[in-house]
């Protein structure tokens, strides 16, 4: 059951990152494609700045897990 649930917040986690990375460069591209369309292109920019960070952020912290389940099963401490 615990191994379950570790996989499940893993693959969960994997996906949130890189659909937030996805997402994030995205907007940069539609912002760099047509930038006359777009009013407040700084917050445009901000915005996807945001999300790409944010994916990169929540897809290191799964590589981490990962990582870290891989090398101390034993240990049990880890969710």
């Amino acid at each position: 059951m615990k191994t379950a649930l570790r996989v499940t917040a893993l693959v969960l986690t994997a996906v949130i990152g890189l659909w937030a990375l996805g997402h994030g460069i995205a907007i940069a591209v539609v912002v760099r494609v047509n930038p006359e369309e777009h009013s407040n292109m700084l917050r445009t920019l901000v915005e996807g700045s945001v999300f790409i960070a944010g994916g990169v952020s929540v897809l290191s912290l799964a590589i981490q897990q990962l990582y870290c389940w891989r090398t101390h099963r034993k240990g049990g401490g880890l969710l």
